[in-house]
């Protein structure tokens, strides 16, 4: 395995140097406090303090836990460090409980640039200038590393002849071309189902619960917090899924009594014209009221008399015009029979 090469005379490897420690320490969290862990470096030796959580400390865990240090160390190559040392101590304790180290090899320090071959930068440049433009160029560099990619991928032979014999395919054989599509995603699809049922789900999710416990216990209510949030967007969005799905719906009982417009279901739209004739004649029904059948009719019509046949209430109206005369029977102004007379001979 290759080697990191570290200058602690760095601001940026002595804070990643920390962290990458302090989250060690965090796996161990049933042993040592990995938010109390000290570190210092000091005349060429680096030292670093690590807090037990209890004095009857489990030896099997801690040699595990140092083995691990011992372990991280050796792959590093440490700039101007030439001993090593990692101390534990007790809450409450001055003197440590365990105390290991070593010597490594001593690397030097690069030598520094010339003055005047930064003069020209630094004149130029401010710190904040600096940092802006460092975190630009990073995100030039990975878009720039993007479009060059594309780029090759697009003018690569093997691309181009690819796209050339999907072509002439497509042109000769359309159906064979859809076919070749077609088993191509079969096959992605098997790959996909493949893959998903030969995955070890059972160490994944061991592995997160232990990552979740793990920052469970280095802060609680932070990671209560962050929980919440991420639960509370999940269910927003989902909500949000859902209603966009679902076709539109409404409260019938928050409605008013009429919410809907009877004008195009009157027997006026769907009859002629107002008029007595035969087409208005067909369209009267039983149960209608005399307001309706004169709206229909065009007039009011003219009582003749009353039908007995219907009782004593039944009244006779007639209505007349040039080529038809019809009487309708009302009993409580409700239309109960109808009949008509042809006058002159239809067209």
């Amino acid at each position: 395995m290759k080697a990191v090469r570290l200058n602690l005379e760095d601001r940026q490897a002595w804070q990643k140097l920390q962290h990458v420690l302090t989250c060690l320490a965090s796996d161990y969290m049933d042993l040592v406090a990995a938010e109390q862990t000290e570190f210092k470096f000091e005349q060429q030796v680096l030292s670093i303090a690590f807090t037990l959580i209890a004095s009857d400390a489990n030896r099997d865990r801690l040699n595990e836990f140092t083995q691990s240090i011992d372990r991280y160390f050796n792959r590093l190559q440490l700039i101007g460090v030439r001993r090593i040392e990692w101390e534990f101590y007790v809450i409450g304790q001055a003197t440590p409980f365990l105390a290991q180290g070593r010597d490594i090899r001593l690397i030097d320090a690069p030598a520094p640039l010339p003055q005047n071959a930064l003069a020209r930068n630094v004149a130029r440049r401010t710190p904040a200038r600096n940092a802006n433009e460092s975190s630009l160029s990073k995100g030039k560099s990975k878009v720039g590393n993007l479009v060059r990619r594309f780029r090759g991928w697009l003018v690569d032979p093997k691309t181009i002849q690819a796209a050339r014999t999907v072509s002439r395919i497509t042109i000769r054989d359309p159906r064979g071309a859809l076919d070749a599509v077609r088993i191509n995603a079969i096959a992605k699809f098997n790959d996909t189902i493949q893959w998903v049922d030969t995955f070890p789900w059972e160490t994944w999710t061991k592995e997160k619960a232990q990552q979740i416990k793990r920052r469970h216990q280095r802060n609680l209510v932070r990671s209560i917090i962050e929980d919440v949030l991420i639960v509370g967007v999940m269910v927003i969005a989902a909500l949000w899924l859902i209603e966009s799905l679902s076709g539109p719906s409404f409260n019938l009982a928050l409605l008013p009594k009429q919410h809907h417009d009877t004008n195009m279901t009157s027997a006026q739209y769907r009859c002629g014209n107002p008029a007595v004739n035969l087409k208005n004649y067909v369209c009267l029904n039983r149960g209608m009221r005399y307001d309706q059948v004169a709206s229909i009719l065009g007039t009011e019509g003219k009582p003749l008399g009353i039908d007995r046949k219907f009782g004593e209430r039944a009244v006779i109206v007639s209505w007349t015009s040039s080529d038809l005369s019809m009487n309708a029977t009302f009993v409580n102004d409700q239309l109960v029979s109808r009949a008509y007379r042809q006058l002159t001979a239809s067209k």
